[in-house]
């Protein structure tokens, strides 16, 4: 199951009084984008954060990917993603059922 995840930073990650959350969060992203469940992923230009296309099994799995290191020193947004030809298929059923 596909998710597109924004992440977007905290202001306290990128403030030089506290190294220790972007010692906390530089290693977890990398722990990230090693994993085989990241399919794509990007910075957004104009904010502190990215966004990540990853494939799971279930929105749980979420918490356990991203881990509490960018849970607590960033704001997730997480939106299923549905694939075209899916929905598609979905439009053109409701188009024979008069919808």
């Amino acid at each position: 199951m596909l998710f597109h995840v924004t992440w977007e930073a905290y202001p306290t990650i990128v403030l030089d009084d506290d190294k220790r959350v972007r010692e906390a969060v530089g290693p977890q992203l990398g722990r990230l984008m090693e994993s085989s469940k990241v399919r794509q992923a990007g910075v957004l230009s104009g904010k502190r954060g990215g966004f990540f296309l990853v494939d799971i099994d279930s929105p749980e799995e979420l918490v356990d990917l991203f881990g509490a290191e960018m849970l607590a020193n960033g704001k997730m947004e997480v939106h299923a993603v549905t694939p075209l030809d899916k929905i598609g298929a979905i439009f053109q059923r409701w188009a024979t059922e008069g919808r």
